[in-house]
């Protein structure tokens, strides 16, 4: 945006006249993200030739030509108006002053208007499943603090019990209704803009609960997929390792290590999946005359790297390294990178030749 104006204003100095002369000519604005103050003005105008010229005031507030604020920038040609508050006006001018204290009229009036945050807000967690017998929950909303928020319940059931507006971080207290129908029912919160949904089940269902444990990682699927089936729905489960795991076995609803399981609804259940993560076994051994370090067998994660340090006895040196039984000639290291599988890692050393 490109503003300008021109102020005079004559006073004696020295037997001859000041003439001030300031142009604003670009008036730039800057949004940053701050919760009480998201927005500046930077201001720039042409230099005063006159020798006598000291500096430059710039003065500005919320009423024209009643400036509540000003600051002395010297002899500086630009400035920059920090923390000005969103959904303001605000009256710019600026004076110029000579050595002696003379300062000019004020410059034509600068108006420049902040402009609101950009509000984003987020729900957690999204949704929510209840037994027919109902209960209470909470659901977080994050946001600035000048960002302000509704809650609004969309069904009977689903009440808003404390804090359905807010601004900035907060929560929303709710509680569901007991179900006494013979089928499921889901209802919604509108809040902050975002959807948060309830599942409730029916005196006629229950929830199954999948759950994983373990140090490795992988999936479970069912089918029929969801989290609410009718009594005597039969559910198959798999379990699935990512690749660096595998499937150490089910507990709760199912047992066993078999990577499928087959189980009928007739209570809520849980069902829990373990995973481990995939290692590997590299077998080092050195033969009279020498060690190898580390040695014996030696379990690596999947994907993982493992150094082995050949040292021969005094007198001694290395013969021969094998790895998986074919030679790779004489080495005081050797690095298994990226393990995928089992190795064999074998040295042997003979004596040196001091010669005679």
């Amino acid at each position: 945006m490109l503003l300008s104006s021109l102020f005079t204003r004559h006073f004696p100095i020295k037997s001859f006249l000041l003439i001030a002369l300031i142009v604003f000519f670009a008036v730039n604005l800057f949004w940053v993200q701050k919760e009480a103050f998201p927005a500046q003005v930077t201001l720039r105008w042409d230099p005063n030739s006159d020798p006598d010229l000291a500096g430059y005031k710039i003065y500005y507030g919320l009423a024209s030509r009643n400036y509540q604020y000003q600051a002395d920038v010297g002899m500086q040609t630009t400035y920059t108006i920090p923390n000005l508050a969103d959904g303001k006006t605000f009256y710019i001018a600026a004076t110029a002053y000579d050595t002696a204290g003379n300062e000019s009229s004020y410059s034509n009036e600068l108006i420049f208007t902040t402009g609101t945050p950009q509000c984003t807000y987020t729900i957690s967690p999204a949704s929510q499943v209840f037994s027919a017998s109902g209960g209470t929950g909470i659901v977080k909303v994050s946001s600035l603090q000048a960002c302000s928020w509704t809650a609004i319940s969309n069904a009977s059931w689903l009440l808003i019990t404390s804090n359905s507006r807010g601004s900035g971080d907060g929560s929303v207290n709710y509680s569901v209704s007991k179900n006494s129908a013979a089928t499921p029912r889901s209802a919604t919160l509108t809040i902050a803009g975002k959807t948060f949904t309830v599942t409730q089940t029916s005196v006629l269902s229950y929830i199954l609960t999948l759950a994983k444990a373990g140090t490795g990682s992988g999936t479970i699927t069912s089918k029929p997929t969801g989290a609410t089936f009718n009594p005597g729905t039969v559910v198959s489960l798999t379990a699935t390792p990512d690749t660096n795991s595998t499937f150490s076995g089910w507990s709760g609803g199912c047992t066993g290590t078999s990577p499928t399981c087959s189980l009928t609804i007739n209570a809520n259940t849980t069902v829990t999946a373990s995973f481990t993560p995939k290692t590997y076994t590299i077998t080092a051994s050195a033969m009279s005359n020498g060690v190898i370090s580390p040695q014996g067998a030696i379990l690596v994660n999947y994907g993982a790297s493992r150094n082995f340090y050949i040292i021969p006895h005094a007198g001694y040196r290395v013969l021969d390294v094998k790895i998986d039984g074919k030679s790779q000639g004489v080495l005081n290291i050797y690095t298994f990178s990226n393990v995928t599988a089992n190795h064999k890692i074998e040295v042997s050393f003979s004596a040196v030749n001091t010669g005679g």
